[in-house]
């Protein structure tokens, strides 16, 4: 699930990176560079590592889980420290994706960092840029692991230039969500497949009486409507072969995408709320109320909503896969949510009993676990065929719907996601050039470039300030 976030500022990075080049904890192995750890040289996560405490090894990791997501990490949580004795996890909850990263750059000075983080996915070039973070790979070298069944699109949007820099666990998709009794009174009888269709259906909705799209202003469905038609967000494969210089999508995609949601808004068939701030969940409250009939969100949400739909009589919910751009899409949707990053600056016993939480968080018992109390999707094979998943698809398939559309489209840079280092800031220019074309009714070509034109400057300056 993705919120907002503030990205670290290029000098603290600057600053903080010189800081954790210069000191290295004891034991640790915080010197080594990102490729040396990667490569399993000088590793200090290992079982040995672990195996040489002679006490309980404490882990604090700072989560960023809500509602019924938090009940249910803290369980596992719970279950983990009860099956073992050499490890123990402190969670240590923080109100949003943007507080943990925020309190992240107060720690790169003051060396208050977390064991474990679970960053949101649009943090990862800035974490990587910090230099705060071992790549997990090192810790797959060590405990000679092997991802196994994990879902190779689930693994790839933390794999950059060939380094897995994160555990994928709390992955998600955005799907649409829609009111079935609704759609049956406007005499619509499937869910729309398309952006065309979205906005047709949105009208005959709203012409019904039944409230039309609640359309959350969010670049996340820009950069995902791009990645169905197999468009990279970025350029340099969406920053993962090498760093992302400037962005692509001011492009015959990108344009018929802001026509499409232009004339949605312009014939009053949608309304559109913010994706920060007080307004953020007005979507989703208005299909409760009856003030819109669809909306796309993401799939992380679906737990939180099923536990408040009894509030909502009048409300079927249906989930149907996120509508593509285009019709006979190429692409599809790319993964995101949050990944588990492992401090560079503990020490190797602190490193490997991380590693063993996150190796926990993610087997299949676990993954099954979380899909089934969340709605973020099951990363394995292995839980998503459970009899517990099975079972839940046959009683809601709505929870499938983010499993099976990650399984659809190619493996490319575009359905792999963006990687860029000022992600946020980028992600104020897209929404500001949304917010142009949707509030201000500016001409889709000219918001389109000006929102281009803004992403370089800040892409460039960036940059520039941290040597990339």
């Amino acid at each position: 699930m993705r919120t907002p976030t503030k990205l670290l500022s290029s000098a603290a990075i600057v600053t903080a990176s010189a800081l954790l080049l210069a000191s290295c904890s004891s034991g640790g192995s915080s010197s080594s560079s990102a490729t040396t750890a990667a490569s399993g040289g000088a590793n200090g996560c290992t079982p040995a590592a672990l195996n040489a405490a002679t006490s309980p090894v404490q882990v604090n990791f700072w989560e960023s889980a809500v509602r019924a997501n938090a009940t249910v990490l803290t369980q596992l949580t719970n279950q983990f420290n009860a099956s073992q004795s050499k490890v123990h996890v402190n969670l240590i909850a923080q109100t949003s994706y943007a507080d943990t990263w925020q309190k992240l750059q107060a720690g790169l000075t003051n060396n208050q960092l977390p064991d474990l983080a679970m960053l949101t996915d649009t943090d990862t070039q800035g974490a990587i840029d910090t230099q705060a973070f071992q790549p997990v790979q090192s810790c797959w070298n060590g405990f000679k692991y092997s991802a196994g069944d994990m879902l190779p699109r689930a693994l790839s949007f933390w794999n950059v230039k060939g380094t897995q820099w994160a555990q994928p666990w709390a992955v998600s998709g955005l799907v649409l969500y829609y009111n079935k009794q609704a759609f049956a009174k406007a005499g619509i009888a499937n869910p729309p497949t398309t952006l065309a269709e979205l906005s047709t259906d949105a009208s005959k909705l709203k012409a019904a009486g039944q409230g039309g799209m609640g359309l959350k202003i969010d670049p996340w469905q820009f950069q995902t409507w791009l990645a169905t038609a197999n468009q990279p967000f970025v350029n340099n494969d969406n920053g993962r072969s090498s760093r992302a210089t400037a962005v692509t999508f001011n492009n015959s995609t990108g344009l018929g995408i802001f026509n499409e949601l232009s004339t949605m808004v312009k014939s009053g068939s949608t309304q559109t709320n913010s994706w920060t701030g007080s307004d953020v969940y007005n979507n989703l409250l208005g299909v409760g109320s009856g003030k819109f009939s669809m909306t796309i969100d993401t799939s992380a949400a679906l737990g939180t909503i099923e536990s408040l739909l009894p509030n909502y009589p009048n409300v079927t919910l249906g989930v149907a896969p996120f509508p593509t751009a285009v019709s006979n899409a190429t692409g599809g949707v790319f993964p995101a949510g949050a990944g588990l990053w492992i401090s560079k600056k503990s020490s190797s016993a602190t490193q490997a009993a991380a590693w063993e939480f996150t190796n926990y968080l993610t087997n299949t018992e676990s993954l099954t676990t979380w899909a089934a109390g969340t709605g973020y999707i099951p990363i394995r094979t292995s839980a998503a065929t459970s009899s517990t998943m099975t079972k839940l698809y046959a009683d809601n398939p709505g929870y499938k719907v983010a499993y099976t559309q990650l399984l659809s489209g190619p493996a490319s840079p575009a359905t792999a996601g963006p990687v860029l280092g000022p992600y946020d800031d980028v992600n104020t220019a897209v929404t500001n050039a949304e917010d142009a074309l949707l509030i201000n009714g500016d001409a889709p070509k000219t918001a389109l470039a000006n929102g281009a034109n803004a992403s370089n400057q800040i892409i460039t300056s960036y940059n520039q300030r941290v040597g990339g």
